[in-house]
């Protein structure tokens, strides 16, 4: 096969999302001759779509050196982009930030064209890295205005959905969501091009899990799969993964959200570093429910290293470890950090309202109770709530308001039930179970226990079932 021959076959098999087959047409190609730069960069993008990182990586540098010699300063300038991104990806910082400086070199002095927008959501990006999300917002909002001054429909999406990402992630949910929403119907019906709609499933995915409506990023995630197949793309899904996995613990399915989270840290290693951090403390969270506390640690251990708290998976491991003195001063560490949102906190605040009712500090589990009711209030999403009324149950208990217990128990125990989150549903019965002995009813407090029970059980939480059977073999009050 000829050189001319392939190329054109080589674009063609890339227009229909054919990766792999594009990136092997596009070689045979550059083994003949050395492929123009836009080629170049036509192949790199192949390379990324199928997971090999450094080979987009290497072929986006050949690409930018080609155009600068053939004095196309604007096309070098977006390949630097595109660079940026993937150094960033990869937790290289430095370099990232020094691909953005040669890309704002080049640009400057240059007629306003959509390569400045690219460099403003490149910096919107770099922003919220930095925890920046003022600036992040204002650099998204130029993005989406270039875009639409140039006709660039993927530029004015991602701008306009990274704006509401950076607003949810603000606490300003009411604004930021339906911004998101905006921007996915464009990728669902096709309107984008295939990373523009991968980024805006997984800007879509993301936001609903940092609100906590697992139902609608349950949606998503599976949408976003079904697309990832359909396009037959190695490393994006790996990103669907991770999210994935956390709905499937947080519905019971353990053994399945572990092999979710441990193909996307094969998945992720060389392709994007924060996310396979996430999916290092994904699979933590899961082995410490299945009783694999060894195995946990090491997963908190590799995702804190990549640059992910380990919280509060690590803080669950230190209670398992008979130091719960240890897991509070941790959690107060991370909490009392700055630049923490409401939402993050919410992640955190019941682990530590748990450890400190251990601890016989009430104070502190009534701040924790406290704030995420707050929280609860502001975001309004079914899970938010229930956890809420699980930590007002939990203390109440502590300080014997045992109808007022029983009340927010049970109102989280509905919620937990309606939205399909089973692990936690039946850690509600088992504080109820709780609330009941301590109202001296205990035929009501075995059948909690025994409910919770069953359900350890059968999704294989063997730390929390071993506890149930301790507390249903002790004869009377617990």
């Amino acid at each position: 096969m000829t050189e001319l021959s392939t190329v054109p076959e080589a674009s063609e098999a890339a227009s229909r999302y054919a990766w792999g087959e594009a990136f092997q047409l596009f070689a045979a190609a550059d083994a003949v001759q050395p492929l123009g730069p836009d080629e170049l960069d036509q192949m790199a993008e192949c390379a990324w779509w199928i997971g090999k990182m450094r080979h987009c990586m290497a072929l986006r540098e050949r690409a930018y050196e080609t155009h600068l010699k053939l004095g196309n300063p604007r096309r070098a300038a977006h390949v630097a982009i595109d660079l940026a991104q993937h150094y960033g990806d990869l937790g290289e910082r430095g370099t990232a930030t020094a691909w953005l400086q040669n890309a704002t070199r080049l640009l400057d002095g240059q007629p306003e064209s959509a390569e400045h927008g690219w460099l403003s959501f490149a910096r919107s990006i770099a922003a919220r890295d930095d925890g920046d999300l003022d600036a992040a917002v204002k650099h998204a909002a130029q993005a989406e205005a270039l875009g639409s001054r140039h006709g660039d429909k993927d530029l004015f999406a991602l701008g306009h959905a990274f704006q509401g990402i950076a607003l949810v992630y603000t606490d300003d949910p009411e604004q930021g969501l339906p911004m998101v929403e905006e921007a996915t119907e464009g990728a669902v019906a096709g309107d984008l091009g295939a990373r523009a709609t991968g980024m805006i499933y997984c800007m879509m995915i993301a936001v609903n899990a940092q609100v906590a409506d697992w139902q609608a990023a349950g949606r998503w995630t599976e949408a976003a799969t079904r697309w990832c197949d359909r396009q037959a793309i190695n490393g994006f899904p790996g990103v669907c993964r991770v999210h994935r996995a956390e709905i499937l613990r947080l519905r019971g399915f353990l053994a399945e959200a572990q092999e979710e989270a441990l193909t996307a840290t094969t998945e992720l290693g060389s392709f994007n570093l924060m996310f396979s951090a996430l999916a290092f403390r994904e699979l933590g969270e899961v082995r410490l429910k299945m009783g694999e506390i060894d195995a946990a640690e090491e997963a908190f251990r590799q995702a804190e290293e990549m640059g992910v708290t380990p919280q509060p998976g690590r803080a669950r491991a230190l209670v398992q470890r008979g130091r719960p003195g240890a897991a509070a001063t941790a959690l107060r560490r991370v909490l009392g950090s700055k630049g923490m949102g409401a939402l993050e906190r919410a992640k955190l605040l019941p682990t530590q309202l748990e450890v400190a009712l251990m601890l016989d500090d009430l104070p502190t589990a009534r701040m924790a109770a406290t704030e995420l009711a707050e929280i609860a209030v502001n975001h309004r999403t079914p899970a938010l709530r229930a956890i809420a009324d699980a930590g007002e149950a939990a203390v109440q208990l502590a300080q014997g308001d045992l109808a007022e217990a029983e009340r927010a128990a049970r109102n989280a125990h509905k919620l937990f039930t309606e939205i399909d989150l089973t692990y936690e549903a039946a850690r509600v019965a088992s504080l109820l179970g709780r609330i009941h002995e301590a109202a001296g009813d205990l035929d009501r407090a075995r059948a909690q226990h025994e409910a919770a029970l069953t359900t350890y059980a059968r999704i294989g939480a063997v730390v929390d079932a071993a506890a149930e059977r301790a507390v249903l073999a002790t004869p009377g009050p617990a």
